[in-house]
């Protein structure tokens, strides 16, 4: 039997993101320092809005409301994913691709759940702070993009 790399990628992902957020929790967290200056600082902060929606456009969202939406966006995520593989498609970028998603929205499950909120550590100078997981869910929707506009392995012909 064939373990789908998905089932091996994902939970290391999240390791890795929420590891990464307690070591700084508990060595790092009163740190700041440049890693590319001018732009790019290590500065650790909590981003209690939940959403940079809710940041963005201040609309008083709570905690609960966050963990809903993302829980229903997690199940999309799922069935989006199971209809592309009845569809035959079999691409390991695929596969890639859905593990950075499922692993970004487990992580913020995770972040909103246990953390109230997110441990952001990266700061890109006069615009915001992210974090690994901001880092593995627009990686993935750029990937993924790029997936559709190139047709890979007829993805865009068979959604």
């Amino acid at each position: 039997m064939r373990i789908n790399f998905i089932w091996l990628l994902t939970p290391l992902l999240i390791m890795v993101e929420q590891g990464i957020k307690i070591l700084i929790y508990r060595c790092y967290f009163c740190l700041e320092t440049p890693l590319l200056p001018p732009w790019i600082y290590f500065r650790p902060v909590f981003n209690r809005d939940y959403s940079w929606l809710n940041s963005l456009f201040q609309l008083g969202l709570g905690r609960l409301c966050h963990i809903v939406v993302v829980f229903i966006i997690t199940i999309a995520l799922c069935l989006l994913y199971y209809y592309l593989k009845r569809q035959q498609i079999t691409s390991g970028l695929l596969d890639f691709n859905f593990s950075l998603l499922f692993a970004g929205a487990i992580c913020s499950l995770l972040d909103k759940i246990f953390w109230d909120g997110s441990l952001d550590y990266i700061l890109l100078k006069g615009f915001f702070t992210f974090d690994l997981k901001d880092v593995f869910i627009n990686g993935s929707l750029g990937l993924f993009l790029l997936m559709f506009t190139f047709d890979h392995e007829g993805l865009r012909t068979r959604l």
